[in-house]
């Protein structure tokens, strides 16, 4: 047990840290407010299909030399192979689909799967997380937003996509990033 006023700093994405207490944590992550308005609309469509979100992320990454050249972009190729994958082991998959670029997903992005690109949220990271965790499977990116979204992610049958390559340097030890429950994807 750590001192009262200890802070933790770091990304915390292997659940090797916290298997044993798995279910405090998902406690200790619960949305503690009620959803409602058009995310209490968008709650309902995922729970009520074959959901699978989608992350997109490219803002710092895109924008950012150093962010850039540290992690790298999933590519375009990369989600195309995941929702392949997925399209063929799920029943009638329903795409929800977040990004910090959603003009950029929506351009690029077009399933042949009913799917919808979430736009409300822009200033509430928080309320994506949560429909992200809601939806019955995931397409992450290499993001340790996507990862806790995916994680957090109650369906025991859940299916999740992970870029295989995480960050741009191969030295970087990711042995214990992806739980080994999900799907590595090369791209």
């Amino acid at each position: 047990r750590a001192p009262d006023n200890t802070i933790l700093d770091g990304y915390w994405q292997s659940e090797k840290y916290f298997k044993a207490i798995e279910n405090l944590i998902r406690g200790d992550f619960a949305f503690k407010y009620a959803i409602k308005g058009k995310n209490k609309e968008t709650g309902c469509k995922i729970k009520s299909t074959n959901s699978v979100s989608i992350h997109i992320r490219r803002g710092d990454y895109v924008s950012n030399p150093v962010a850039l050249n540290h992690h790298g972009l999933c590519s375009l190729d990369y989600y195309k192979e995941c929702i392949h994958l997925l399209s063929e082991r799920i029943l009638n998959p329903h795409f929800f689909v977040f990004s910090d670029d959603i003009e950029w997903a929506r351009q690029n992005l077009t399933p042949s799967y009913p799917t919808e690109y979430i736009t409300h949220n822009v200033q509430r990271g928080y309320e994506d997380m949560r429909l992200m965790s809601w939806c019955r499977h995931n397409i992450i990116a290499n993001s340790s937003f996507s990862w806790w979204a995916a994680w957090l992610n109650r369906n025991n049958d859940k299916m999740v996509c992970a870029p295989h390559k995480w960050f741009n340097n191969p030295e970087k030890n990711t042995i214990d990033l992806i739980p080994d429950s999900w799907i590595r994807v090369d791209l």
